[in-house]
């Protein structure tokens, strides 16, 4: 198997955290460089984004929570998702929140706050579609030593780079403020950087940022 991923990229991070939980043999590549993509990786990625996994027998599947989903049942221990039906529909309501109530908004705030040209009714729509995503995650976090107890899920491989976003977004934003009020979603930070998985995806987002960061010194 092949992963198209880099290191900064919330999304391919969420798929390399499940891939390293459950050791599976999977290849992880660097699409072509350039930022957007280069229409190059078209020809790979119909919708020229990363993740992308290409599986043993040639199956492209693109999308993160399809692909996570693929590897969960593809390498089913150690499972990602509770025995239970109810906890399992808990698991995945709050990977979905983190994903499209929280990161999603995020990362389109990156792009409008710092636009020459700002739609400050579109900035304040994001922000309180947000701030109800991480209402709704405050209320489900329990006190570790994972999001949701005492087992790793695949809500916590929505969370890790959803968490990590923050840090560098509060300081973006001018809203250093920002977590204040989601206090168990701040502080899991100290519980991703104890975990061996969770920590390896988190360090690598950090050295992604470094990198980026110095490319836009550069540029």
């Amino acid at each position: 198997m092949k992963l198209y991923s880099r290191p900064l990229s919330p999304y391919s991070s969420i798929v390399r955290c499940i891939a390293y939980y459950k050791q599976a043999p999977i290849k992880i590549v660097a699409p072509p460089q350039g930022f957007p993509i280069p229409e190059e990786f078209r020809a790979i990625s119909p919708f020229n984004r990363i993740p992308v996994l290409i599986t043993g027998s040639g199956l492209t599947i693109v999308e993160a929570s399809v692909i996570a989903e693929y590897l969960e049942e593809h390498f089913p221990e150690p499972s990602l998702l509770p025995a239970d039906s109810r906890d399992r529909a808990i698991v995945r309501m709050t990977a979905r929140a983190a994903e499209l109530e929280v990161l999603t908004p995020v990362m389109e705030l990156f792009e409008v706050i710092y636009r020459k040209s700002k739609d400050e009714a579109r900035i304040s729509k994001l922000f309180k579609q947000m701030e109800i995503g991480l209402t709704e995650t405050e209320k489900r976090l329990g006190h570790g030593p994972y999001a949701l107890g005492d087992q790793m899920t695949l809500a916590d491989a929505w969370l890790t780079p959803t968490r990590f976003v923050f840090n560098n977004f509060r300081k973006m934003s001018g809203r250093e403020d920002l977590l204040d009020p989601y206090p168990k979603f701040d502080a899991y930070q100290q519980l991703i950087v104890q975990d061996p998985v969770l920590s390896l995806v988190w360090y690598e987002m950090t050295d992604g940022l470094k990198v980026f960061e110095g490319e836009l010194e550069s540029a």
